[in-house]
């Protein structure tokens, strides 16, 4: 059964659907589901997803990814975002959790709010940006158009955050 988170003291919003894989021993998941949610919440994006995927393998050094439908589709995820969580070496998981905590979720926060308050021509089309880490360092990238989002996040896609 769905929940509905509560936002504020009154507002509700639907949950998102979730998934997670199992994982082998040797692999861990980098956010805590609780975290992710605190930050959608806290930041007022929280229905802007439709849902989330933990994935139980790696994904060269992405450890977050979240993937925007266009709305001309009109399927049941159009306007909406699909994040995937994927899986990380287990002796790493604490250091990537503190980056996403500290650098990866409020810029993730903040390009989904922005999201929100774009117009129709770029709402028209699918939209990427992951989260790569490389050593102690968490870099935002855009796969499909590198220097796309340098507005939306004050940050150019390709630098790293320490």
């Amino acid at each position: 059964m769905p929940r509905s988170p509560e936002i504020g003291s009154e507002q509700q919003v639907e949950s998102y659907s979730f998934s997670k894989d199992k994982l082998p021993k040797s692999l861990s998941y980098p956010l805590k589901r609780s975290l992710l949610d605190a930050a959608l919440q806290s930041s007022s994006v929280y229905e802007t997803i439709w849902y989330v995927h933990y994935s139980g393998r790696q994904y060269r050094n992405t450890v977050l990814r979240a993937h925007f439908h266009p709305e001309q589709g009109g399927d049941y995820a159009a306007g909406k975002i699909m994040l995937t969580v994927w899986a990380v070496p287990r002796n790493e998981r604490k250091t990537t959790e503190d980056l996403l905590v500290r650098d990866g979720l409020p810029l993730l926060c903040q390009w989904l709010a922005k999201t929100k308050l774009e117009g129709s021509s770029w709402r028209g089309f699918v939209h990427i940006i992951d989260f790569e880490r490389t050593g102690r360092t968490l870099r935002v990238v855009d796969p499909r158009e590198l220097a796309g989002y340098s507005h939306l996040l004050d940050l150019p896609p390709t630098s790293g955050r320490t």
